[in-house]
């Protein structure tokens, strides 16, 4: 009876080991393609990292210091964009960034044109970058490290995300003092409407300047440094948001006028028609 279950023993497992030789004999083509497949798609990965040219914070930081032109794409999304970027970067996310974004940012070959990322994907930031040099600009790189690295070398970020930690950013004004700063000289006051251009030709505060929040960075030149700058909308939210850009491009005399155009309107400010 011993000898029987013995038999039985050897039978079973000389059987597995059968079935593993005829398994392991079938699956091995595929296991090692797979394998090799792996070992291709880091090579490749590699390559395109190694192969694309990039730009170090530092590097960037003086570029932008000494005013050398450079066109700066932040590939993430509208949020991580928001929430802090790069002053005159342009938001491109989803694949936005092609031929016909390039041409109308006035990109030409000999441009040199920044890629940013938040920093954790290189290899995305490096193929990206690798086909802008393959179309012929070639002077593409990426930001080395992207956001991350830049911010954790205490570069300068530009935000317009109310939330968390910005309130300190925002500075506001009511009616009655803006009224006494208006009587002490009205030559002091620049008013910055960022409703949309409809709305403000329906009807503004005099003299007003008419600046959306996107093309704020663009157009920051007609801002006063020496003035004070009071900022409205209909509302206060976006009002807050410029108000928050504006103080990360060191214009620090910033108010934003609460209860916006219609306060002014309700205190029996003058509202004129018009583009002008």
């Amino acid at each position: 009876m011993q000898f029987e279950r013995n038999q039985n023993k050897i039978f079973v497992v000389g059987f597995i080991l059968i079935l593993f030789v005829v398994v392991w004999s079938l699956a091995r083509p595929g296991i090692l393609k797979l394998f090799q497949k792996d070992q291709d798609s880091e090579k490749k990965i590699n390559e395109e990292i190694l192969k694309a040219p990039l730009i170090t914070p530092k590097d960037l930081y003086e570029r932008m210091k000494n005013k050398e032109k450079a066109l700066l794409f932040d590939i993430r999304s509208a949020d991580d964009f928001m929430k802090g970027h790069l002053a005159m970067s342009e938001n491109v996310p989803d694949g936005s960034l092609n031929l016909q974004k390039l041409n109308s940012s006035q990109a030409e070959k000999t441009s040199v044109v920044v890629l940013i990322n938040q920093g954790d994907d290189v290899y995305e930031a490096a193929r990206k970058t690798n086909e802008l040099v393959a179309k012929g600009y070639v002077n593409a790189k990426y930001l080395q490290g992207g956001i991350s690295t830049w911010k954790n070398r205490g570069y300068p970020l530009v935000s317009s995300d109310v939330s968390g930690g910005q309130e300190g950013k925002i500075k506001k004004i009511n009616i009655s003092d803006l009224a006494g700063d208006l009587s002490a000289g009205a030559e002091l006051v620049q008013f910055v409407d960022v409703r949309s251009q409809e709305s403000f030709g329906k009807g503004h505060i005099p003299g007003a300047l008419n600046i959306l929040l996107s093309d704020l960075e663009k157009n920051q030149d007609k801002i006063s440094p020496v003035k004070k700058v009071v900022v409205y909308g209909n509302g206060e939210d976006e009002a807050s948001r410029v108000a928050i850009t504006l103080f990360d491009l060191n214009f620090f005399n910033v108010y934003v006028l609460e209860g916006g155009i219609e306060a002014w309107s309700g205190a029996g400010g003058q509202i004129v028609a018009g583009s002008e």
